[in-house]
């Protein structure tokens, strides 16, 4: 019997290099480390002006695709693909077509780019993260050319009051296999798909447990509340702002670091210059993930009141969480989907109800001055992450589902 087949791997993802997204280039360098043969296929080009240090050690090739105003070059290739692969082609084009939908003819057309340069480069398997126009585009290549395709669900593409929920169980059901990054997120998606459910994984969103350590100098004073995340409504960003004003106005002494970048920075700059507190509260805007290490070994404590936002959208388990607790801070939050599968209330952390300022100061005030209960769940936070969550092993975990599905 002959060995299976070594999986060529195209990742096609929405946006490439993304600084809020740095978990999928760990993921592709941990593939990288275990030998495979990865593309990339990026829908946008990025937006952003600075990129983690660790981007110049990937040796995937990134193809960024042709946009609306270069439609030549997308027939093109087209064309090409559909003389290879006439028969499956056609009948993935006809069902777009019978939508009616024109965005979903633009994902086809996309595919069919993908599709041409996948065929040159050999690929044999196409992964996907966010179940979204990055999975649309997967299915249809897969289509186009009979090879299997997986995705990972996180949660603004699973969540969301406008996802369709028809579109997500298809999208299930013609998977190889699917991931997603909690068991929240697990459960929610089996109750969507009850006849794949064998087919949804649960694997983390691995970290690299040898680079997120705890620092080997105490923190200076003043005590310095951490939180790294995007700056969007799903945060609770603002609850933050609002218990340092119940903090500042106790009079204790404290400082809070808030890195991230997002369409609210405005509306939390005013927040913090409403209410008098520039010389408490900085948004310091994105961060490499050297400069963001450097933030948790200058930290006392990481704090995210993360809510479910208007429009349904919620964290599926912020990755800043679990590298927190790998660097040694607690963690105050709330419990959101899966959050609650990385701390454990007075274990390594505090769990409190959403969008409760006052509550979140008090647990913050708690902490600042009631040092044994610090002292024990600063004991507990890196062993708590250690197992689950180390990147060799969720790539590992990956490599598997994908593996098994190729041979």
């Amino acid at each position: 019997m002959s060995a299976p087949e070594r999986p060529v791997i195209g990742y096609i993802v929405r946006r490439f290099p993304k600084i809020s997204e740095t978990f999928i280039l760990n993921e592709i360098l941990a593939m990288e480390n275990r030998g495979m043969d990865i593309h990339i296929f990026s829908l946008l080009p990025t937006r952003d002006s600075r990129f983690h240090g660790d981007l110049g050690k990937l040796k995937a090739n990134v193809h960024y695709l042709p946009d609306i105003f270069d439609l030549r070059t997308l027939l093109r290739y087209n064309k090409r693909v559909a003389r290879r692969n006439r028969e499956r082609y056609m009948r993935s084009l006809g069902k777009v077509l019978r939508t009616g939908n024109p965005l979903l003819l633009w994902r086809f057309l996309q595919s069919g780019y993908i599709a041409d340069r996948a065929q040159g480069l050999k690929l044999n398997h196409i992964h996907a993260h966010f179940a979204n126009r990055s999975t649309s585009v997967a299915s249809l290549t897969s289509e186009i050319l009979g090879i299997p395709y997986s995705f990972t669900a996180h949660a603004v593409d699973i969540y969301k009051e406008d996802v369709k929920e028809k579109v997500l169980t298809r999208k299930i059901e013609a998977a190889k296999c699917v991931v997603t990054v909690s068991d929240a997120n697990k459960q929610f998606l089996e109750n969507h798909a009850k006849e794949s459910s064998d087919k949804i994984i649960r694997i983390y969103n691995g970290i690299d447990v040898n680079r997120f350590k705890p620092g080997d100098d105490a923190p200076d004073s003043p005590f310095t509340i951490l939180a790294v995340a995007r700056l969007v409504e799903k945060k609770g960003l603002d609850d933050l702002i609002e218990a340092c004003r119940y903090l500042r106005d106790r009079e204790l002494s404290f400082r809070c670091w808030i890195v991230g970048k997002g369409k609210l920075r405005r509306t939390l700059q005013e927040l913090v210059d409403k209410w008098k507190l520039g010389d408490t509260v900085k948004l310091l805007g994105a961060h490499s993930q050297d400069q963001i290490l450097e933030r948790y070994h200058q930290a006392n404590l990481f704090v995210l009141p993360c809510i479910v936002g208007s429009d349904g959208n919620r964290d599926g388990l912020p990755v800043s969480i679990v590298e927190a607790l790998a660097c040694g801070l607690p963690v105050v939050t709330t419990p959101v989907t899966g959050i609650p599968e990385a701390v454990r209330h007075e274990h390594n952390g505090l769990i409190l109800s959403e969008q409760n300022p006052r509550l979140l100061a008090d647990a913050i005030q708690k902490l600042i001055f009631d040092k044994n209960l610090y002292a024990r769940l600063r004991q507990n936070t890196r062993a708590s992450v250690l197992e689950r969550f180390d990147l060799r092993k969720t790539v590992n975990e990956l490599l598997n589902a994908i593996t098994r599905e190729v041979a």
